[in-house]
């Protein structure tokens, strides 16, 4: 939970609310037990989706709902994704373009398979692993070691390791930025994304700001489905009446 007014870290129980909007209508919603929202983000696509009877041709979600797996997912499913990661900002701007030890910024070399650090020492491949997230989802990285980090007057800025800089590279995931990257500097994806920022924002706004509601009073992932059901039918009752009287 967001709130903490003791301020000691302590956790408390509660759900995670995905909430599904169109033309500020709320269109579907889904109760998780998940801490964080990447992992909701193909359940409740596929629940909303499944409910309506239909496919959407548009995913637009925040920088918290960016994976690999996610994106992967939208590709594979014909389905335009407008969905920041969670560095997005801070790689478009110019500041990071300037930062010398950060390895998305070194020259490669595809072909060699080869880094070239800062200093001008080779980083080269050394092996190839495989991980498996929580969902099942397996991520290939390649494993890159510098072999001259010893007596380097820049060591200390680069890396604190004592095997010297390691880098794991998932060209995948780089593959993936890219791609958000050209699709969110298009002006009609940047006003989709704008989009969204005021239509589910809005839902949880006015549900925790006007409507006071910050705990459920029923309990049960079923019950407080039904709970936040009903919220969200009188939200959608509210928006059609604003809607039919002006």
């Amino acid at each position: 939970m967001k709130e903490d007014h003791m301020l000691n870290g302590q956790l408390k129980p509660g759900y995670n609310i995905q909430v599904g909007t169109e033309n500020n209508f709320v269109i579907g919603y889904d109760v998780f037990p998940n801490p964080t929202d990447t992992r909701t983000f193909i359940p409740h696509l596929e629940n909303v989706q499944k409910r309506l009877g239909c496919k959407f041709k548009f995913a637009i979600a925040d920088a918290g709902y960016g994976s690999e797996e996610n994106y992967d997912y939208l590709e594979e499913n014909e389905i335009t994704g407008i969905v920041k990661y969670t560095t997005y900002e801070k790689e478009t701007k110019r500041s990071f373009k300037k930062k010398t030890f950060n390895t998305e910024n070194w020259k490669y070399d595809a072909e060699q398979k080869e880094y070239t650090c800062p200093c001008g020492n080779p980083v080269p491949y050394r092996k190839t692993v495989t991980k498996k997230n929580k969902s099942g989802y397996l991520q290939t990285y390649e494993v890159y070691q510098c072999e001259n980090c010893e007596g380097c007057p820049f060591r200390l800025l680069c890396t604190k390791s004592e095997y010297g800089r390691v880098i794991q590279r998932n060209g995948h995931w780089l593959e993936q930025k890219a791609k958000v990257k050209e699709l969110l500097s298009s002006e009609e994806y940047k006003t989709l994304m704008k989009k969204r920022s005021t239509e589910c924002e809005t839902v949880f706004g006015q549900t925790k700001g006007n409507l006071k509601f910050r705990r459920f009073h029923l309990r049960g992932k079923e019950k407080v489905g039904t709970e936040w059901g009903l919220l969200m039918l009188g939200y959608d009752f509210k928006q059609l009446i604003r809607l039919m009287n002006t």
